[in-house]
């Protein structure tokens, strides 16, 4: 029998790579696709995939965000995290936040796979310095300025990301079913633990967080 995988990217081209890389095996078959989080819930719901494929970055919300209400709404759904940003700043979140497994874009296919088959069999797949910090009692560390990844909490993150897209407050406030109150409490503690004098400041580093 055949392992369902459900893949969320907002980049097509990685979507049809990915079906690609997964066509005509014996094991794994891509049973839906989809660019934003509403689509995949819905269709989620109803094609009872047993694997997730997802960005930690996605048009509509944070990667992160979406691993904790997927993992709410579908307990049994296993995640494995497909994504362009390093180990390092996301694995952890997405760890915490009910992934199974991290792998980067730029791993070959051979090592997707491999996470694929071992989040599959109910095990983890990420570097092992990752989970030997983890393990130990590690987290994110604080640091200096310009490391916002290690710095700021998982809704900070989210909203420096999408300040660095270009959206402002009341759009954001949309976004995340927030204040925009709330929004301008959160620009003001990232610009507090980055060090950022004024809210120019706080958007170049945003445009080069996102644009990294």
């Amino acid at each position: 029998m055949k392992h369902k995988i459900y893949i969320l990217d907002d980049h097509p081209v990685v979507i049809e790579g990915l079906k690609k890389i997964l066509e005509g095996l014996d094991d794994l078959q891509v049973v839906g696709t989809a660019e934003d989080s509403t689509v995949a819930m819905e269709q989620i719901a109803k094609l009872k995939p047993d694997v997730l494929i997802l960005d930690i970055t996605l048009k509509d919300r944070s990667g992160v965000d979406m691993i904790k209400k997927i993992k709410q709404a579908f307990p049994e759904l296993m995640v494995l995290v497909y994504s362009m940003h390093d180990e390092n700043v996301y694995a952890e979140r997405s760890l915490r936040a009910g992934a199974m497994g991290y792998v980067m874009k730029g791993e070959p296919a051979s090592r997707l796979l491999m996470a694929i088959r071992q989040v599959v069999g109910g095990g983890f797949f990420f570097s092992a310095s990752l989970l030997g910090s983890i393990v130990s009692g590690g987290g994110p560390r604080s640091g200096a300025r310009g490391e916002p990844g290690r710095m700021l909490s998982d809704r900070q993150l989210e909203v420096f990301e999408m300040v660095g897209r270009g959206f402002d407050s009341h759009e954001i406030a949309e976004k995340l079913t927030l204040s925009a109150k709330t929004v301008d409490a959160h620009k003001a503690n990232i610009r507090q633990k980055l060090g950022l004098d004024s809210a120019r400041e706080l958007l170049m580093e945003a445009v080069r967080w996102v644009e990294k």
